[in-house]
């Protein structure tokens, strides 16, 4: 009897799951009119709701997949566990034994796992809202103080500097999609399910103006903001999740990134109706709303015309989002400027969050080769904000009359976390790198300290470890190597290279020299000479480093491609937490087949089973102690392994801005929150026309104002990186609890000492 009421409900299940399918799927498809379909910024012109080509056997698809991948994963998982149990038992040595029984546990609640997944069913699953749990405790995030400054203006342009290359395209997926100017025309004003408030460090609503999480930690439930909208009007709903799915995991958009990271990342998704769905991750998380953002709904209607043909059809169509920013075809000049203009009727504009952002109308970015004539075009004016960190810029190319007059600001903002950490990806897969010992040669062979101290001015610290920054999930154990022309010749003595050349180059005895080139965008010349430093203290050691300049759009294409040797890049910086996961685990290096996975975040081509093992306890940590233990350990390996090069980073941005740019003069929300690493990405600061009036008219006139040289200092929470990451606990970070004050180091293991 009791078996029949499950097979019972099993059916009536599947028939109301059917039922609720075919009432969302009941759209039509197509476009209407493709002439349209040219050129930047167009929208299709379909009715709202249409599903892309397809998509209706995608959920049937997908889930089959996932199946099948999870019966795979089974299989292996069980003879695995076979072979180390004969192992185990054959064993005599204690240690070795050890060593077996800790992989067998570890396996044994792997396979556990995929059990559980198995048993909970289908990755997509439709229900109705009767299936919604009737004792969650729903929040809104709303007892959380407003964000940004009441006295922000609307309306303004404001222009700015792109430094990269114009970009390959303006698609949000598929090749060359990852691009520098990503972030400002998506990433950065896209409005995801939630977020995290600067001060409180609590959950706040986004598209979601409601959540709920489930006993066990491991599903949220979400309900859409009845007002959420896309720039074009189109309401957001919840299918919309699984068409961003449908996108960027179908071969036509060939983007084998999200295929893992959606199966990684998810056991289901559950759709309740338009409004309501849920989220199951594999295991509880820290965070968990916040960490839900990681899925986003696409538009529909957009993608009507989705097909073999996407990559290529698709190149210069810019989709509706959730943001307060659209492109429109008058704001582009193809090679040279993108204008994001402000959505009027912006559905969160009065939202208590939002209300203070994005104020200005227009935001033009100016893309110029030449770093010497981005600078001049501020002087005069053309542009109204500079990024001025660079030490030469800091303290040489602002010491001009524009700034003594009072005309142009200049001020320091301290943030959250420590930028994004600036780095030497050593890719594995090729020589000379894919030798552990010329990596750690490589590592002692550059004098970085000593372009912080002379180069830098002091300005910049030296990073130590990969996640230098995170707080208490930074391995304050970790050094980074120091330059050592006598440990950096012991190294590549041990890979074979101990012959000099009468150059004063190594070579093996075959006669292969000791050679590595280094690429890297050529946007900014400072980091030519930069690197050329370098090159000339590695000579000392032995070592003929080659510079590979590129174009930033070919330099990025290159390095995503994974043929390059060496990358020079600020990568993978994943605040609140750390998330090594797609850097370095295997399942981004290599296929079942053993081939190269290119367009994936492992641009070191890293496959090794001991790091994916640490990887994913890191990402299964279901508590923020759990975390900590495991990313110390990731951090380890990668030093260990000699997979990155740390060198430098800083704790804060400087900007010059024209006296009409205007901040935020609240003492918790000048700029910053945690996911921001720019004051400029922000969007809470906005363009005063009154006193851009005064200011032009000044200065015809000769008339002055006081210099302003500002410090915004309130997120300034350590004197140094190595304050932060010193064995007596760390800096602390008073004004967001995600990074809390009690809570000392964990002791390290044998292999941390």
């Amino acid at each position: 009897m009791y078996k029949r009421q499950l097979k019972l409900s099993a059916i009536l299940r599947t028939i109301l799951s059917s039922v609720t399918l075919s009432l969302l799927l009941a759209v039509g498809s197509g476009c209407k009119d493709s002439s349209q379909s040219q050129g930047v910024g167009w929208q299709p012109n379909v009715p709202f709701g249409t599903l892309p080509p397809g998509f209706d056997s995608f959920p049937e698809r997908w889930n089959k997949q996932i199946n099948d991948r999870l019966a795979r994963e089974e299989a292996a998982k069980q003879k695995e566990i076979r072979e180390l149990r004969d192992k185990f038992f054959k064993e005599e040595d204690p240690k070795i034994r050890e060593k077996l029984q800790s992989k067998l546990i570890a396996d044994e609640a792997a396979l556990s796992v995929i059990h559980r997944r198995q048993t909970e069913g289908d990755y997509i699953k439709f229900k109705t809202p009767a299936d919604i749990p009737q004792d969650l405790k729903w929040e809104d995030g709303l007892d959380n103080p407003e964000i940004g400054d009441p006295n922000a203006k609307k309306g303004g342009v404001l222009r700015q500097w792109a430094p990269g290359s114009y970009p390959d395209t303006f698609r949000p997926n598929g090749p060359n999609s990852n691009s520098g100017f990503r972030g400002p025309l998506y990433d950065e004003i896209i409005i995801g399910l939630v977020s995290i408030h600067p001060v409180t460090g609590k959950i706040i609503p986004g598209i979601a103006h409601k959540w709920a999480e489930s006993a066990d930690r491991r599903t949220v439930y979400f309900e859409l903001d009845p007002d959420a909208r896309y720039s074009d009007g189109a309401k957001v709903k919840a299918i919309d999740l699984l068409v961003n799915m449908y996108i960027r995991t179908s071969e036509y958009s060939r983007d084998v990134f999200y295929n893992n990271f959606f199966y990684q990342n998810a056991s289901n998704i559950t759709i309740y109706d338009d409004n309501r769905f849920s989220i199951t991750l594999p295991f509880a998380k820290p965070l968990l709303p916040f960490y839900c953002t990681l899925f986003i709904p696409s538009p529909p209607h957009f993608y009507c015309e989705f097909g073999p043909s996407y990559v290529e059809r698709y190149q210069w169509r810019v989709p509706p989002t959730t943001g307060a920013y659209v492109v429109k075809p008058d704001g582009i000049i193809r090679g040279r400027q993108v204008t994001l203009q402000r959505v009027p009727d912006w559905w969160a504009r009065d939202k208590k969050f939002t209300k203070y952002m994005y104020n200005v109308d227009q935001i033009v970015y100016n893309f110029i080769a030449e770093p010497s004539k981005a600078i001049e075009l501020f002087r005069i004016g053309e542009l109204d904000v500079l990024n001025i960190t660079k030490p030469e810029l800091w303290h040489e190319r602002m010491e001009i009359p524009e700034v003594h007059n009072g005309y142009i600001n200049r001020s320091t903002f301290f943030t959250i976390y420590p930028r994004p950490p600036y780095g030497l990806f050593l890719n594995t897969s090729k020589a000379p790198f894919n030798d552990l010992n010329v990596r750690l040669g490589f590592q002692h062979a550059l004098n970085i300290q000593n372009i912080i101290d002379i180069t830098f001015r002091g300005d910049y610290q030296r990073l130590n470890s990969y996640n230098s920054g995170f707080g208490k999930f930074t391995n304050p154990y970790i050094k980074a190597r120091p330059y050592s022309p006598e440990q950096a010749r012991a190294c590549f003595a041990k890979a074979g290279y101990t012959i000099p050349c009468p150059d004063g180059i190594l070579r093996k005895p075959d006669g292969t020299r000791l050679t590595a080139a280094i690429t890297f965008p050529n946007s900014s010349p400072s980091l030519a000479s930069t690197l050329g430093k370098l090159k000339e203290d590695a000579r000392k050691c032995g070592l003929e480093i080659q510079l590979d300049p590129l174009d930033s759009t070919v330099a990025f294409r290159k390095i995503m491609e994974k043929r390059v040797q060496a990358s020079f890049m600020a990568w993978g910086f994943t605040p609140p937490h750390p998330m090594n996961e797609q850097g370095f685990h295997s399942r981004y290096a290599y296929d079942e087949r053993g081939s190269l996975i290119t367009y994936t975040n492992n641009i070191c081509a890293y496959a090794d089973k001991e790091m994916d093992k640490l990887l994913d306890d890191e990402t299964n940590a279901a508590t923020e102690d759990e975390l900590q233990k495991a990313t110390w350990k990731v951090q380890q390996k990668i030093h260990d392994e000699a997979l990155w090069v740390p060198c430098w980073t800083t704790e804060f941005v400087r900007l010059g801005y024209w006296r009409w740019v205007k901040w935020p003069n609240s003492a918790t929300t000048q700029f910053c929150h945690p996911v921001v690493f720019d004051p400029m990405e922000s969007y809470l600061y906005w363009v005063d026309n009154d006193v851009k009036k005064e200011t032009m008219e000044a200065k015809r006139k000769g008339k002055t104002f006081e210099e302003v040289d500002t410090v915004y200092d309130q997120y300034r929470y350590m004197d140094s990186i190595d304050s932060l990451d010193n064995k007596e606990g760390g800096g602390k970070l008073p004004s967001v609890p995600v990074i809390p004050e009690n809570g000392g180091p964990l002791e390290p293991s044998a292999t941390e000492k």
